[in-house]
């Protein structure tokens, strides 16, 4: 068994690599910017996401919850992973085509520029589109605060104790709830846009969620690391394009120089008959 999937290991070929030169774009510019809007649009998908998956698996058990969190979050990557690659290939193309032109003398526009494949533009793409994500973590970051038990309301047959002068000063506590403040309404929607951590964070009491709040600059950024990443890949996955078409073309070529052998042999054999 070993030795038949040595063998086919070694029939399975690799596939070739072919680079072809291009026409490097703008790591900047109106193609980038719209493409981090897009960006923000699929935080605002995952954040939707996050609310209908995030109930249905929110787990008490530790390991249950760590495999499912960690799997809602490396699915969100994979998916600006796989838009970034689909882009970095689409602009490597583009820019073969400017690069092309412009040997022919011909003039490429600055627009046609910006469409072209530039390695940092990825990564400013994805700067653009968690920017506003970010500000708001990084706000909250510095006002959060770690969460302690709050007093609820009393029921109403407490209250005709409130005139005793032995529990008034401790009823009096319950009177006196603080108001919502900016970092109460910043904590809903980064607990939102980090909810997979959060739901991690629950499992370690108030210290694991102040630990997730602190950090959740750092952590609202990591799925939106899939784009740059992939978009990285467009040269390698145009190059395994060409190899492709090199591949074909060799196996074309050599099924008709097979044909044209056999043809000549009918034709000698023929020419020995007669």
């Amino acid at each position: 068994w070993m030795k038949m999937q040595n063998q086919a290991k070694k029939k399975k070929k690799k596939r070739e690599l072919v680079f072809k030169p291009y026409l490097k774009g703008f790591w900047h510019g109106r193609d980038a910017v719209k493409m981090g809007l897009k960006i923000l649009l699929y935080y605002l998908l995952f954040l939707f996401l996050f609310l209908v998956v995030g109930l249905v698996i929110n787990s008490q058990t530790p390991w249950l919850a760590w495999i499912a969190n960690l799997a809602m979050i490396s699915a969100c990557g994979m998916l600006l992973y796989t838009e970034g690659a689909r882009q970095g290939e689409a602009q490597v193309a583009l820019g073969e085509i400017a690069y092309a032109r412009q040997e022919t003398g011909k003039d490429v526009s600055p627009e046609e520029k910006d469409k072209c494949f530039h390695p940092l533009k990825g990564w400013f793409s994805m700067l653009v589109g968690v920017l506003l994500p970010l500000l708001v973590c990084g706000a909250y970051a510095l006002m959060a605060r770690k969460q302690v038990y709050q007093l609820q309301a009393l029921p109403e047959w407490v209250t005709s104790f409130e005139k005793g002068g032995e529990v008034l000063l401790p009823l009096s506590y319950y009177q006196n709830r603080p108001g919502l403040e900016i970092a109460d309404y910043l904590r809903v929607i980064v607990r939102l846009l980090i909810l997979p951590f959060s739901h991690l964070g629950q499992l370690y009491g108030a210290d694991g969620l102040l630990t997730v709040d602190r950090l959740s600059p750092l952590l609202v950024c990591l799925p939106a690391l899939g784009y740059p990443l992939g978009y990285l890949t467009g040269p390698r996955s145009r190059a395994l394009v060409h190899g492709d078409i090199r591949s074909n073309e060799k196996r074309n070529q050599r099924r008709r120089n097979r044909a044209i052998k056999a043809s000549r042999r009918r034709t000698e054999k023929k020419n020995e008959l007669i």
